[in-house]
C-alpha cells in the first residue's frame, strides 16, 4: 500500500479532447507506470507513444513535459494533459521530415512541431541526451532556403540549448550564419529572427568557458554599434529594444580599457542617445528589466567622467586656473541677500577639455577585438579620489595644500559661465560660511559621483536607477554639470532652511543634501526643466518626513524578518497573552447590557456578568432602566458552554442587519443557548474572545490580535534601545512641585505733592 504522502489527487485531461477525470499520482510509482496507468484508465492502449504534460492553470498557453526528475514535483490540484511523448515527437513527427521538399505538409507539421516544443526544458535534454541536436545545427548553418517560422523554429531551439548549458562541441559556423541575419539589410526583416539572434550573441558573450574567446572576440569585431542602433527605433519592439541595449551593455562589459572606452563614446554619440529616449523612453510601458539595462548604459556613459574625477589639481597651480577665478577676495564687502530663483542657462559655454573627454574618434574596428588584451587596464587604479587630508573627518584644511579633481574644477566652470548669479550667491555663501567654495564643490561633485555610481567597478546588477535626461541633453549641456549646478543653488536654499551658519553643521548639510538628490533624481525628470521645479518643491521638511518614514520601513523590516527579533517575538507573545485574558475576564466581570432577544425581534434590557470565581455567568433582567433595578434570571456553569456562534452563524441573525454584533453561546446537555446583540462590534469582539479563551478555543478576534501585535512590539522596540546602549529609567521621573500662586499686580500709586519737581533735583544733583 502507497504512502498517503505520495499521492497527489490531480486532475488529467484526456488526449485530443478537453475533457478530465481525477486520478490518484502515486509518486512512488516510475514515470513509465504512472502513463501507462492513466492510458489505461481512459481506455488509450499502453504504448511509449504517450507522455504527460503539467499544464499551467494561470496561463494554460505555458506547459511542459513530465520526467523522471520533475515528475515527483506534482502537487495536489495540478492538471495533467495526455500528449505524445517526446521520443515519438521526434523520431516519428520532426527529424524524419524536415528535410523534406519545401511545398510537403509533413515539412511543415514537422517545423510547426519542433516550434512549439523549443520552449520546453525538457525536450532541449532530450534533444542532447540522443544527440539528435547536431542534424538542427547541421540544417541552420547549410540549408540557405528556410522559410520564416522554419528558421524561426531553429534559432529558438538553439537559443535555448545556449540558455541551459549545452554548448560543447557546437560549431563555430552557427556563429557567422547568426551574425549574417543579425546584420541583413532587408527592411521587412522579421523582428522574432532578430530577437533571438540578438539573444544567441548575448549568451555566448556571457559563457565562462574558455573554447569561447576566440567566439566573443569575433562577435565584438564583426558586430559594430551602427549595426545594432538601428533596431532601437522599432516602434513596436519592446523586446527587440531590449535585446540590443542588453547585447550592447554585454559588449561593452566584455572590453577593457581603452577598447571599453571607445564603444562608451560611440553609445554617447547625441544620435544614440536621442534614439534610446525618443523610441524607449518617451513612450515608456517597459518593465524593469528594460530600466536596468536604461541604468547600465547610463552608468557607462556617465563612467567617461570617471578619469577626470580621478585626477586632481593643486589650487595653487597657476598653470591650470587662478583661484581669483572662483573666490572672493578677503577685502570683498558683498553680503547675502535674498536666495535668487534659479537661473536657466541661455547662452552654453562647452568645456574645451570635456569636450576631448567625452568625444568619439572613429578607430578601426579590429583594435576594439581584443577581450583578454594585457594593455587593458583599470585606470581607476591610477589615483586617488581626492587628497588624504580632504578625506579627514575635521574641518582644519590646509587650504595651501588642498587639491580639488578636474571634474569639479570643469563644474565650477561651468556653473560660472552658464549660471552666473547663481554662482555669484555661492561664491558669497561660501566666502562668509565656509569651508569655501572649492571645498564644497568637491563635496557636491563627489556626492553626484556616488548617486550616479561614477567611479564604481561595474554598474549595479540590481539598479534601475536611470535617469531620462542624459539621453535627452545637448553636448553643450551636460547632464552631470547641469546637475552639480543646479545642486549648488539647491544647497544654498537648503542651508538657510536648515539656518546653518557653524561649520560644526556642515556634515548634516551635506548628508541632507545628498539625500534631497536622490529624491529628486527618483522622480526621474525628463528634462532640466523639470529638474528645476522638482527641486524648488524639495525642501528640508520632506526630507524629514522621508527619513523618517525609512527609519519606519526599517524597523518593520526588522520586526518582520530577523531571525533573533522572531524568538524574542515567540517570548513576548507568551509573555504578553495573559494581561490580555485578564483585560478580557475584567470586563465580563464588570458586566454589560445587552438587548432581550426574542424569537423574531429584541426589546428590553438584560445584564450579564461574570462570576468572581470565573465559574457562573450570572444574567438579570432590568426591570426598570431609570434606576437600574435587576433581577437574577438565570445562572450559566462556564464549563457546560461547548460553543460560540458569530455573526450570521446565530439563530437570530435575521434580527439585526449588521452581522458582527451579533454572538451566542451554547450550552450543553441542553437545547438552550444565549443570544447577543452588541452595542459595538469591539465589545462583541472582547465578550467573544472570552469566552472563546474559558472553552479552550484559539479563536481570537482581530482587536485581540492588534492588541497584542503592539504589546509584543512595544516592548522589543524597548528591548532593541536597551541593545543599542540607552539606559531605560526604571522609575518615573520625579513629580515637579506645585507651582506657587500668583499674586496679582499692585496698582499704580498715585504720585504725591512735591514728587513732579524730585526728578529735576536728582538729575541736578547726579550732574
Amino acid at each position: 500500500m502507497s504512502n498517503i504522502s505520495n499521492i497527489a489527487k490531480i486532475s488529467v485531461e484526456k488526449h485530443d479532447s478537453k475533457e478530465q477525470f481525477l486520478y490518484d499520482l502515486d509518486k512512488s510509482k516510475t514515470l513509465c507506470d504512472i502513463v501507462s496507468d492513466i492510458c489505461k484508465s481512459c481506455g488509450l492502449p499502453i504504448s511509449t507513444v504517450y507522455g504527460l504534460k503539467r499544464i499551467n492553470i494561470n496561463n494554460p498557453s505555458i506547459d511542459t513535459y513530465l520526467s523522471d526528475k520533475n515528475y515527483h514535483d506534482v502537487q495536489h490540484n495540478d492538471c495533467l494533459k495526455i500528449v505524445f511523448s517526446i521520443s515519438y515527437l521526434l523520431n516519428h513527427r520532426i527529424l524524419p521530415h524536415i528535410n523534406e521538399p519545401a511545398c510537403s505538409l509533413e515539412r511543415v507539421l514537422s517545423y510547426e512541431a519542433l516550434l512549439k516544443l523549443a520552449l520546453d526544458p525538457i525536450f532541449i535534454e532530450e534533444l542532447v541526451e540522443t544527440e539528435k541536436h547536431s542534424k538542427l545545427l547541421e540544417i541552420f548553418i547549410n540549408d540557405n532556403t528556410l522559410r520564416e517560422k522554419e528558421l524561426l523554429a531553429l534559432l529558438a531551439t538553439i537559443c535555448h540549448l545556449f540558455q541551459l548549458g549545452f554548448i560543447s562541441d557546437m560549431p563555430i559556423e552557427l556563429l557567422q550564419k547568426t551574425i549574417d541575419i543579425l546584420k541583413s539589410k532587408c527592411e521587412n526583416f522579421v523582428v522574432d529572427h532578430i530577437q533571438y539572434a540578438l539573444s544567441i550573441l548575448q549568451k555566448i558573450l556571457v559563457i565562462k568557458n574558455q573554447e569561447f574567446i576566440h567566439w566573443k572576440e569575433k562577435i565584438i569585431e564583426t558586430v559594430p554599434i551602427t549595426c545594432l542602433t538601428p533596431y532601437i527605433r522599432h516602434a513596436n519592439g519592446k523586446k527587440l529594444q531590449y535585446g540590443v541595449l542588453l547585447l550592447i551593455n554585454t559588449i561593452i562589459k566584455c572590453c577593457k580599457g581603452e577598447q571599453k572606452k571607445q564603444l562608451i563614446k560611440e553609445m554617447n554619440l547625441t544620435q544614440n542617445r536621442e534614439d534610446i529616449y525618443k523610441h524607449i523612453i518617451a513612450p515608456g510601458g517597459f518593465d524593469k528589466k528594460m530600466e536596468h539595462e536604461l541604468y547600465v548604459i547610463q552608468t557607462y556613459i556617465l563612467s567617461l567622467y570617471e578619469e577626470a574625477l580621478n585626477s586632481n589639481v593643486s589650487l595653487n597651480d597657476n598653470n591650470v586656473f587662478k583661484r581669483e577665478e572662483f573666490e572672493l577676495p578677503e577685502d570683498d564687502v558683498r553680503r547675502l541677500t535674498i536666495l535668487l530663483d534659479f537661473d536657466e542657462a541661455t547662452n552654453s559655454m562647452r568645456s574645451n577639455s570635456l569636450e576631448n573627454l567625452l568625444s568619439y574618434q572613429q578607430a578601426e574596428r579590429l583594435s576594439l577585438a581584443s577581450v583578454m588584451s594585457d594593455k587593458s587596464v583599470n585606470s581607476r587604479k591610477s589615483s586617488t579620489v581626492c587628497s588624504p587630508k580632504s578625506r579627514q573627518t575635521s574641518f582644519n584644511y590646509d587650504f595651501d595644500n588642498l587639491t580639488i579633481s578636474y571634474l569639479t574644477l570643469e563644474a565650477l566652470r561651468h556653473y560660472k559661465n552658464n549660471h552666473k548669479k547663481n554662482f555669484c550667491q555661492s561664491q558669497i555663501e561660501e566666502r562668509v560660511y565656509e569651508p569655501g567654495i572649492f571645498v564644497t564643490s568637491e563635496k557636491v561633485v563627489k556626492i553626484l559621483a556616488d548617486v550616479l555610481d561614477i567611479g564604481k567597478e561595474r554598474p549595479n546588477s540590481k539598479s534601475v536607477f536611470y535617469q531620462p535626461i542624459v539621453f535627452n541633453t545637448s553636448p553643450k549641456m551636460p547632464f552631470f554639470l547641469e546637475l552639480f549646478s543646479r545642486s549648488m543653488w539647491l544647497l544654498s536654499r537648503t542651508r538657510r532652511e536648515m539656518k546653518v551658519s557653524t561649520i560644526e553643521d556642515y556634515p548634516k548639510l551635506m548628508r541632507t543634501l545628498k539625500k534631497q538628490i536622490k529624491m529628486v533624481l527618483k522622480n526621474r525628470p525628463l528634462d532640466f526643466k523639470t529638474l528645476t521645479d522638482h527641486m524648488s518643491e524639495m525642501n528640508f521638511d520632506a526630507v524629514l518626513k522621508h527619513w523618517q518614514d525609512e527609519k519606519e520601513e526599517e524597523m518593520k523590516e526588522l520586526l518582520k524578518s530577523h531571525p533573533c527579533i522572531q524568538e524574542l517575538k515567540e517570548v513576548y507573545t507568551r509573555q504578553n497573552e495573559p494581561f490580555l485574558r485578564q483585560n478580557r475576564m475584567n470586563v465580563l466581570k464588570k458586566g454589560e447590557k445587552f438587548p432581550k432577544v426574542f424569537e423574531k425581534k429584541a426589546y428590553g434590557k438584560k445584564f450579564v456578568q461574570l462570576s468572581r470565581n470565573e465559574r457562573e455567568l450570572y444574567i438579570y433582567n432590568i426591570e426598570n432602566e431609570k434606576t437600574d433595578k435587576k433581577v437574577l434570571v438565570d445562572t450559566i456553569i462556564i464549563a457546560d458552554i461547548t460553543h460560540v456562534a458569530i455573526g450570521r452563524n446565530c439563530k437570530h441573525a435575521n434580527i439585526c442587519k449588521n452581522p458582527v454584533l451579533l454572538f451566542s453561546i451554547i450550552i450543553s446537555n441542553s437545547e438552550k443557548q444565549e443570544n447577543f446583540i452588541a452595542e459595538s462590534e469591539k465589545i462583541a469582539a472582547t465578550w467573544t474572545d472570552a469566552f472563546n479563551i474559558m472553552t479552550g478555543n484559539p479563536r481570537r478576534s482581530n482587536y485581540y490580535n492588534e492588541e497584542l501585535d503592539t504589546l509584543v512590539e512595544m516592548d522589543l522596540k524597548l528591548q532593541l534601545i536597551e541593545l543599542q546602549n540607552i539606559t531605560i529609567p526604571k522609575d518615573p521621573p520625579e513629580i515637579p512641585p506645585i507651582p506657587k500662586p500668583v499674586l496679582p499686580p499692585k496698582p499704580e500709586s498715585v504720585p504725591k505733592k512735591g514728587i513732579r519737581n524730585s526728578k529735576p533735583r536728582l538729575q541736578k544733583s547726579i550732574n
